[in-house]
């Protein structure tokens, strides 16, 4: 998963219409207040500079604001865009709150990427999570950002109210061929305040267990390096504020990480299908992959020491980030990340 490098601002619930029956993002954000002009420029002073970097606006539904409350937030980021020292704005928002006249005006105001939260394709889950508009809305506002040459980006959910892994997976297809090119994934947490909590409360919600969320997430993950979609964040970022409302579900501060691990370990077994464990064998990976296959509390390298007692792990500097090579009699069979994801998408197994 590529970096991008963002200065993130939080304008936490402005624009949005209604409540979405998950949400709070006063505890997701950790913020109470969106930033005035004077701190957003005073930020940017501090902003290392970087021609490839993005102001980003989160939290709301930036396209829901007024006209003018739009333009306040994005001429603070002027100078920065006209000095060079950021390459563009990002902004977060809704997918029944766009039309090419303001997608053109947001370019001309140096936006470049559009970020829509789309949660899910499917209409039951949807109308259940009280999104308040319909998969072709959705649809309609990809095709939209991807026409006026702005960057598109995906935010999705998993275990939404009628939900399910199969509805996740499709959600990631979908987004792919409409032209994202970028995709954040977020299981869904049960939180105090939010009508979910009261859902949950009187077992009319049942959230994914961390078991679940992890196998799913690492689905949609293989989807979407198998159709290049790049994720740049599986799992909602770890706080003080989220962990405070946090009544159920599948939080882990780590937990994109844990979804990182099980793919690779699909991987590794995929690429060991064959391997008879009784011989010696040498298993190479990418130096900076090491942490993944070891898994948090060394899980990974426990379990590969169990099931395969005679292959060693030994890092190689010449392989790609996402390569695997078995090195077995002086033979070498090699696992690329993309043909591996490949293969499951087109096989009729689970992948994780």
């Amino acid at each position: 998963m590529a970096k991008h490098k963002i200065l993130p601002f939080f304008i936490p619930m402005e624009g949005c219409p209604q409540r979405c029956i998950y949400c709070d993002q006063y505890a997701i954000a950790g913020e109470t207040a969106s930033p005035s002009a004077a701190q957003i420029a005073s930020a940017l002073e501090r902003f290392t500079p970087d021609a490839g970097a993005e102001v980003a606006f989160y939290g709301g539904s930036f396209t829901c604001l007024p006209r003018e409350r739009q333009r306040y937030l994005l001429q603070a980021v002027q100078p920065a865009l006209l000095e060079g020292r950021i390459g563009g704005i990002r902004i977060s928002t809704r997918p029944d709150a766009l039309d090419a006249e303001l997608l053109n005006w947001l370019g001309g105001q140096g936006v470049r990427t559009v970020e829509l939260g789309i949660q899910s394709f499917d209409a039951d889950v949807l109308a259940k999570s009280a999104r308040g508009y319909t998969p072709e809305i959705a649809e309609q506002a990809c095709r939209l950002v991807s026409e006026s040459g702005l960057r598109l980006g995906v935010q999705l959910m998993t275990g939404l109210p009628a939900d399910d892994a199969f509805k996740d997976r499709q959600s990631v297809r979908g987004a792919a061929e409409l032209g994202a090119s970028l995709l954040r994934i977020y299981p869904t947490l049960v939180l105090r305040g939010t009508r979910l909590a009261e859902d949950y409360s009187r077992g009319a919600y049942r959230p994914q267990s961390l078991e679940e969320a992890i196998r799913c997430c690492a689905a949609m993950m293989i989807m979407a390096e198998a159709q290049k979609l790049n994720i740049i964040r599986i799992g909602i970022n770890p706080t003080p504020e989220v962990e405070a409302a946090l009544i159920a579900g599948p939080y882990h501060p780590a937990f994109g990480g844990l979804v990182k691990e099980a793919v690779k370990m699909a991987q590794i077994r995929d690429l060991l299908a064959s391997y008879d464990s009784g011989r010696a064998a040498a298993l190479l990976f990418p130096p900076a992959e090491q942490a993944l296959i070891w898994g948090q509390k060394a899980a990974g390298l426990q379990a590969l020491a169990r099931d395969y007692p005679n292959l060693a792990l030994i890092p190689d500097r010449h392989l790609r980030p996402g390569d695997l090579s078995l090195e077995l009699e002086g033979q070498s069979t090699l696992s690329t990340l993309h043909a591996f994801c490949q293969r499951q998408i087109r096989g009729s197994r689970r992948p994780c």
